[in-house]
C-alpha cells in the first residue's frame, strides 16, 4: 500500500493511479504536511488528507475520500463531466465527484470545465464554477461565488457575499423573504440577503426573492425578475427583459426597446424618467416615443407617463393612467379607471366609445358606458364618443367635445370651449367667457334637429365660433360668413342671419351655397338679438 505522509509531502503530491491494490479498496493514500499543499489523486479510489495548511485536494476519477483537515481547504474537479457537490449535506454526484466521500472540513470547491452544481456549507465558502453553465449556492456565511466561464447562476444566501460572474451571461439571485436593493450600474447591494454583498461588473441579470425587491440593471441588456413581492425593476439603457412575477410591481424599462411582463398582481409601467413624451397602449402591448420606443409588454394594468406630453391608453378593467407633466391624453377604455393628468392641460377621451358616457369633473366621477366607475384627477378637458354623452366641466377653462350623438355639454365656471359635434346637442357654457365651436355645417341640424345653446351671454364674453366652416362652398378656400342680422337671404353664399322662431327662442341660420335655403340652424335660448360681434365668422 502506498502511503505518503509527514515530510514526504511538500507543495505538490501526485499519487499514481496504479498504486498498490489493498483490501480496503483504496488505491492511494496521501497525507499532506502542515503547509499549503496540492494533492492530486489522479485515477482510482483515493484517500486524501489535507493536514493543517490551506490545501487543494483533487481526487480525480474514482470514488475518493477527501478530508481537508485544518486550514481553508479546496476540493478541485478537473474531469470532462460536470459535478454536483454539497458541502452542507456532504453529498457528491455526477462526473468525477460520483462516489466521493467528503469530510466536514472542506471549505471551498473548484468545479470542472462543464456544468457544475455547487452548494456551500453555510460557512464562508469559495465556489468557483469553472467552464460551463454552473449553479453556485453559497448558503449562509460570507461566500465568494465565481462563475468563471459560461452562463452561471449565483445564489449567495445569507451573509456578506462576493459575486464574480466571469464571462458569459450571469445571474445573481436572492431567495430570502426580505426585500433586497441591488444596482448593477452603481454595483451596490443592501437590505435583506444583499446587505454587505460585493458585486462584480460582470453580472448581467438579477432575480429577487419573496420580499419587496428593488433591482436596477446596467447599460446593457439585462434580465430582471422580481419574484414574489411588490418589486421595482429598472432596466436602464439597453434592450432589457423585466418580469414582475407575483405582486404589484413597477416596471421601468429605461432607454432601449424593452420586453416587460407584469405577470400576477397589479403592475405599473413607469416612464417618469423618459427624455420625451411617450405613446403607450395596454391594448396593443406596444410603446413608442421617448423611453417607450420599441417597448413591448403584457399583463400590465397601470401606466405612469413622463414629464412631457403623453398618450396613455388602457384596456378593459381597472387601469390607472397617470400623465405627470405635459399636456397628456388619457384613454381608460371600459372599467373603473383612474385618470390622473398631473401638471399641464390634460384630456380624458372616450373617442370611439359606442355607448353614452357621463363625465363630471366637479365630482371627479364618471358613469355610464366606458366611463362607469372612472375617477378624474387634474383633468381639464373631455372628449365624448359616439353616444349621447353628458360632459360637465369644473371651474377651470375646460374643453368639452361631444363628437357624435346628441350630447349635453356643461362648461361650469371658467372660459370654456364647447364642441357639440355631430348630432343635436344641448350646450351650456356656465359662468365665464365661453366659446361654442362648430367645425362643419353638419354639426348642427335644421329645425327641431338644431343644437341649442341655453345660456349665451354677451355680457360674459360668450361667442359662437363658425370660423372653421367654409361659408362659400362654391369658392376655393375657407370663406368667412357675412352677418346680415334679421334680414332675408339674397342668394349670396355665406350669409348668416337670425330669426325669432318661438317665444324665448332665437334661431341662427346660415346659407353656404347661395340657394336661399338654410344649411344649418343653431338655437339660442333668450330674447336678446345677436350682433356680429357675438360670432367668430
Amino acid at each position: 500500500m502506498a502511503v505518503i505522509a509527514g515530510t514526504d509531502v511538500r507543495e505538490v503530491i501526485h499519487a499514481a493511479s496504479d498504486g498498490v491494490e489493498i483490501p480496503s479498496g483504496f488505491l492511494d493514500i496521501a497525507l499532506a504536511t502542515d503547509e499549503d499543499d496540492t494533492i492530486d489523486g489522479a485515477g482510482g479510489d483515493d484517500r486524501l488528507f489535507g493536514g493543517s495548511g490551506s490545501d487543494i485536494l483533487s481526487g480525480g476519477a474514482g470514488a475518493d475520500h477527501l478530508s481537508g483537515g485544518a486550514g481553508i481547504d479546496t476540493i478541485r474537479y478537473d474531469g470532462a463531466a460536470g459535478v454536483l457537490v454539497d458541502l452542507a449535506g456532504l453529498i457528491t454526484n455526477s462526473g468525477a465527484a460520483a462516489g466521493d466521500v467528503l469530510a466536514g472540513d472542506i471549505e471551498n470547491i473548484s468545479g470542472s470545465g462543464v456544468r457544475d452544481v455547487l452548494f456551500g456549507s453555510g460557512l464562508g465558502n469559495a465556489l468557483a464554477g469553472g467552464g460551463g453553465d454552473d449553479e453556485l449556492a453559497g448558503r449562509a456565511g460570507d461566500d465568494t461565488l465565481d462563475g468563471s466561464d459560461g452562463n452561471d447562476l449565483l445564489v449567495g444566501g445569507d451573509g456578506a457575499d462576493t459575486f464574480i460572474g466571469g464571462s458569459g451571461i450571469d445571474t445573481l439571485a436572492y431567495d430570502g423573504t426580505e426585500g433586497v436593493t441591488v444596482d448593477l450600474t452603481a454595483l451596490t447591494a443592501r437590505d435583506g440577503q444583499a446587505q454587505g454583498d460585493v458585486i462584480g461588473a460582470d453580472i448581467e441579470n438579477l432575480a429577487g426573492g419573496a420580499g419587496d425587491d428593488d433591482l436596477t440593471g446596467s447599460g446593457i441588456a439585462n434580465l430582471l425578475s422580481g419574484g414574489i413581492g411588490n418589486d421595482t425593476l429598472r432596466g436602464m439603457a439597453g434592450g432589457d427583459t423585466l418580469n414582475g412575477s407575483v405582486g404589484d410591481d413597477i416596471l421601468i424599462g429605461g432607454a432601449g426597446g424593452d420586453l416587460m411582463d407584469g405577470d400576477l398582481g397589479t403592475d405599473t409601467l413607469s416612464y417618469a424618467n423618459s427624455n420625451a413624451g411617450v405613446v403607450v397602449s395596454l391594448g396593443t402591448g406596444q410603446g413608442s416615443g421617448g423611453f417607450a420606443e420599441g417597448d413591448r409588454f403584457s399583463l400590465v394594468e397601470n401606466i405612469t407617463g413622463s414629464a412631457f406630453a403623453d398618450r396613455l391608453t388602457g384596456v378593459s378593467g381597472a387601469n390607472r393612467l397617470e400623465g405627470l407633466g405635459g399636456n397628456d391624453v388619457l384613454a381608460g377604455a371600459a372599467g373603473g379607471d383612474t385618470l390622473d393628468g398631473g401638471a399641464g392641460t390634460d384630456l380624458a377621451t372616450y373617442f370611439g366609445a359606442v355607448d353614452a358616457v357621463t363625465v363630471d369633473l366637479v365630482a371627479g366621477l364618471g358613469s355610464r358606458g366606458d366611463a362607469n366607475g372612472d375617477r378624474y384627477l387634474s383633468i381639464e378637458n373631455v372628449h365624448g364618443g359616439r353616444g349621447g354623452d353628458s360632459l360637465a366641466g369644473d371651474g377651470q377653462a375646460n374643453l368639452l367635445n361631444g363628437f357624435e350623438g346628441g350630447d349635453t355639454l356643461s362648461g361650469g365656471g371658467g372660459a370654456d370651449t364647447l364642441v357639440g359635434g355631430v348630432g343635436q346637442d344641448m350646450l351650456s357654457g356656465g359662468a365665464g367667457a365661453d366659446r361654442f365651436v362648430y367645425a362643419v355645417a353638419g354639426d348642427s341640424g335644421i329645425g327641431a334637429k338644431a343644437d341649442r345653446i341655453t345660456d349665451f351671454s354677451r355680457g360674459e364674453g360668450d361667442r359662437i365660433d363658425l370660423s372653421a366652416i367654409d361659408a362659400d362652398m362654391n369658392t376655393t378656400g375657407n370663406q368667412a360668413f357675412s352677418f346680415i342680422g334679421g334680414g332675408l337671404y339674397t342668394g349670396v353664399a355665406g350669409q348668416l342671419r337670425f330669426a325669432v322662431t318661438a317665444p324665448g327662442v332665437i334661431t341662427i341660420a346660415g346659407d353656404i351655397d347661395g340657394d336661399r335655403v338654410s344649411d344649418f340652424h343653431i338655437q339660442l335660448a333668450g330674447t336678446t338679438a345677436p350682433v356680429a360681434a357675438d360670432f367668430v365668422l
